[in-house]
């Protein structure tokens, strides 16, 4: 068809960064197991001369770094707009930021023993992170699954001001309660033997109490904490009451309010989020070609060659990613055939494996397919009858594996003519 994002191309390179992604995730989840389950941060002994994973998150995150900074220079010479948008979207943010913790902090998360003492915040921020690049993937892939996440979106965009409120009803009550045990000599040597609950309220510390309440806003009810005195039970009472049942229910009804405002606006979020990812492929394809003349005129701000450098660059990146990959799938696979200890490590390397075999076969039959289909549109005599079945089997295998990823369901959507709905976006 005339759309990019229904281009079997399209969909081949959504599913690809797809992949990757969940690669990079499985490579430092497995990272974190080392350091937790052998002595040494090396990891397994016939893991330490081959590094089948940490190579593979290397190449992968340098390929996506490469082709993020490709895509804001083509979206930046088509339009300033698009390009500041893109550089503005917390997604685009945070998928940036994951490809550069893992280079950043992936191989010290095996190499440096001080890691974990030192830096566990920083490889927790890491770890959710990839997470959180999966997410921002698949939405673009599931309109049913975008739902939920622009729902999220919308639910903290007007929910800042009601937390706000919450913190300051928090900091109030916490106030409220250091200021009954201040007054009563609660926190007094003797007062403390009789009432050990009380050391809570009494710390020097100024999250402790503040923590103690929020506890009590999340459900962790302690009634033993509040039984000092019948000022402690006042204030329990008009703080759990207050903010259990009115704040609470406020909340829920800002959540409703939002989910349902997103929910009638899905199809037009969902369609946006298509034509600018069809906006990105188109820029980059844009940008890298090997023409005298582009669409968007590229060639007057860069030249013909830096751009073909640009293009074998991309293409050796992308080809040492794949390759990389394989190497991984190999090398998680041997892993499997030697070591039989460690329950976690072993089933988090068949998932890796099983996840490397979908791709692998995915890899080949839209391959395989591809070719075939090129090479019969240009001799419709090519091939015998049983071959083509096998290549129409193997299409419909792959549109099945497309309707198990919910992309067929959203193929409704018309964004025909790329090229128009870009230079819209870029005229906004």
């Amino acid at each position: 068809t005339a759309s990019t994002i229904r281009k079997s191309i399209s969909f081949f390179v959504l599913l690809l960064d797809f992949f990757y992604a969940i690669f990079l995730l499985m490579g430092y989840r497995l990272h974190v197991e080392f350091a937790l389950s052998y002595d040494s941060v090396d990891g397994p002994v016939n893991y330490r001369d081959y590094k089948f994973l940490s190579i593979p998150m290397n190449f992968i995150s340098g390929y996506f770094l490469l082709k993020e900074g490709i895509t804001v220079l083509s979206l930046y010479l088509t339009s300033e707009t698009l390009a500041r948008r893109y550089c503005t979207s917390w997604g685009n943010i945070l998928d940036v930021a994951s490809a550069f913790m893992v280079l950043s902090f992936g191989g010290t998360l095996l190499y440096n023993a001080q890691l974990l003492e030192n830096q566990g915040f920083v490889a927790s921020i890491t770890m959710m992170l990839l997470w959180l690049r999966i997410i921002n993937q698949y939405k673009i892939m599931n309109s049913s699954f975008a739902l939920f996440v622009y729902s999220v979106k919308e639910v903290i965009r007007k929910v800042k001001w009601f937390l706000l409120f919450l913190m300051l009803i928090v900091f109030m009550f916490s106030d409220a309660v250091r200021a009954v045990v201040a007054a009563r000599g609660d926190c007094l040597k003797d007062s403390l033997i009789d009432d050990p609950y009380i050391q809570e309220f009494c710390s020097d510390g100024f999250v402790a109490t503040t923590v103690r309440m929020y506890s009590v806003l999340v459900g962790d009810v302690s009634l033993e904490y509040f039984q000092s005195s019948g000022a402690m039970v006042t204030v329990f009472v008009f703080f759990s009451f207050f903010s259990i049942i009115i704040l609470f229910n406020i909340l829920i009804a800002i959540i409703i309010n939002a989910y349902e405002s997103t929910k009638e606006r899905t199809r037009e979020i969902f369609g946006r989020a298509r034509v600018e990812y069809a906006a990105h492929l188109i820029a980059r394809k844009q940008f890298m070609s090997p023409s005298e003349t582009s669409d968007f005129h590229n060639d007057t701000f860069v030249p013909r060659s830096l751009r073909k450098c640009v293009r074998a660059a991309y293409f050796a990146i992308s080809a040492c990613a794949l390759f990389a990959v394989e190497y991984g799938f190999a090398g998680a696979v041997y892993y499997l055939m030697l070591e039989q200890d460690k329950d976690m490590i072993r089933s988090l390397m068949i998932v890796y494996v099983s996840v490397g075999g979908v791709f692998n076969a995915y890899i080949i039959s839209v391959a395989v397919t591809t070719l075939f289909f090129q090479c019969e549109q240009s001799n419709p005599s090519a091939g015998g009858k049983v071959v083509k079945r096998l290549m129409r089997g193997l299409e419909k295998a792959v549109t099945l594996f497309h309707q198990l990823l919910g992309f067929n369901e959203d193929m409704a959507l018309d964004l025909s003519d790329d090229v128009d709905e870009v230079k819209c976006l870029g005229s906004e």
